[in-house]
């Protein structure tokens, strides 16, 4: 992927992300990628527009349109928590999730 003139990743095409909140709290949320489930500050997603988190309070998830850099933050230095890749997740499953692969955590799964 190109880099920009300071190194960084461009912001690339938005995806979504859909956010649900953690049990128990009402500052964290989680969502699954790449067989795995990411807890995040509520305060690292929230957007500018200020209702865009109503669902997320009302029924308690909601879905959002997040850059691939701002995924890849997320996935990497913002995240709280990160559980275990899932059994049967592919090998490559991160990357293609949004994540940078310096980011993964090394908790390979034996064969």
């Amino acid at each position: 992927m190109p880099t920009s003139s300071k190194g960084q990743s461009p912001p690339g095409p938005p995806r979504t992300l859909t956010l649900r909140w953690m049990p128990g709290t009402s500052d964290r949320v989680q969502f699954e990628r790449g067989g795995r489930i990411f807890t995040v500050l509520l305060e690292d997603v929230q957007r500018t527009d200020a209702h865009s988190l109503n669902p997320l309070y009302l029924r308690g998830v909601v879905t959002l349109p997040v850059t691939l850099s701002h995924l890849a933050t997320l996935m990497g230095p913002l995240r709280q928590h990160v559980t275990r890749r899932a059994a049967g997740t592919p090998v490559d499953a991160w990357v293609r999730a949004g994540g940078q692969a310096d980011d993964e955590p090394d908790d390979h799964l034996p064969d």
